[in-house]
């Protein structure tokens, strides 16, 4: 179904994300857990509406919910009163479908896959469960399974966009927060929503994850408060994954280098016994002579 391919940002498929219409209905969070057969999670109490509290290798979309506060102006007989409002904004979460994937750099086997569509799919047939796309991971996606210790997470419903249909969660949505189509259009009213003076997060990102990802998030100043909290702590380059990404040509070139100054110590060592060797049968010669 997949294959090793990095389609640029603008080629494939993506999604634009419009804060302002999500009411958090969680209408795409059952829709993704429904078309992918995932289980039902037990979940626990947390200080606000998420949940469950985070993604889970059975939740691979979950709708996150954050609170800020808003000044108001009212005017009354006296004169304006300005007071806080209180306002909480949804944000649905999924896999961002990275354009250059950490996850698939990480994975030691190649389980990571990233199709012509631009969806970055994990093969649970070859996932070994180490973990390193876990690591590598800048949104914290990949989860393991305390089943069968493998990992998983949003496919980007790929089998369905093969087969001309949009993602479940798309479908799903009552309010139309989620436009699905081609990256290159996506990317277009994403820009054309920042120079209007929207929040817009998902362009112009960090190489470490190419410069980009497929799921691009939209808000006006107000309801940017979901933005600017959630994505304060994700979407930054892995030291330990650079790291062994600035290690691994220099083990490999490194190796062969040590391979061949071993080759040469190995000729020099056995150079130096042969002619210790011949060194005696030379002198016994000249003396018979």
């Amino acid at each position: 179904m997949v294959v090793q391919k990095h389609p640029s940002q603008t080629e494939g498929y993506a999604v634009l994300v419009n804060l302002d219409k999500c009411i958090g209905c969680r209408s795409c969070q059952i829709a993704c857990k429904d078309w992918n057969g995932r289980q039902a999670v037990k979940t626990t109490f947390s200080p606000t509406f998420t949940n469950p509290p985070d993604l889970t290798s059975e939740s691979w979309k979950v709708v996150f919910y954050y609170e800020g506060t808003t000044k108001k102006a009212l005017l009354t007989p006296g004169g304006e009163a300005v007071f806080e409002q209180v306002d909480i904004a949804p944000l649905p979460f999924q896999c961002m479908h990275c354009v250059d994937p950490p996850c698939a750099r990480a994975c030691p086997v190649g389980a990571i896959k990233i199709t012509p569509e631009g969806a970055v799919v994990i093969n649970k047939d070859e996932c070994i469960g180490c973990g390193y796309c876990e690591t590598a991971c800048p949104f914290r996606v990949p989860r393991r399974s305390s089943v069968d210790g493998k990992y998983y997470k949003c496919t980007f419903c790929v089998d369905r966009i093969q087969n001309g249909m949009a993602p479940a969660c798309v479908e799903a949505c009552p309010t139309g927060v989620f436009t699905f189509g081609n990256a290159k259009d996506i990317v277009e009213q994403a820009k054309a929503l920042a120079s209007q003076g929207n929040v817009v997060y998902g362009l112009n990102m960090d190489s470490y994850i190419g410069g980009g990802v497929r799921w691009i998030y939209a808000s006006s100043p107000r309801k940017s408060l979901a933005i600017q909290q959630h994505f304060a702590d994700r979407g930054k380059p892995v030291a330990t994954q650079q790291f062994r990404e600035i290690l691994k040509p220099l083990i490999v070139y490194g190796s062969a280098l040590g391979a061949l100054a071993l080759g040469v110590i190995a000729a020099a060592t056995w150079r130096k016994k042969r002619v210790e060797e011949k060194a005696p049968e030379k002198s016994q010669g000249e003396k018979t002579s």
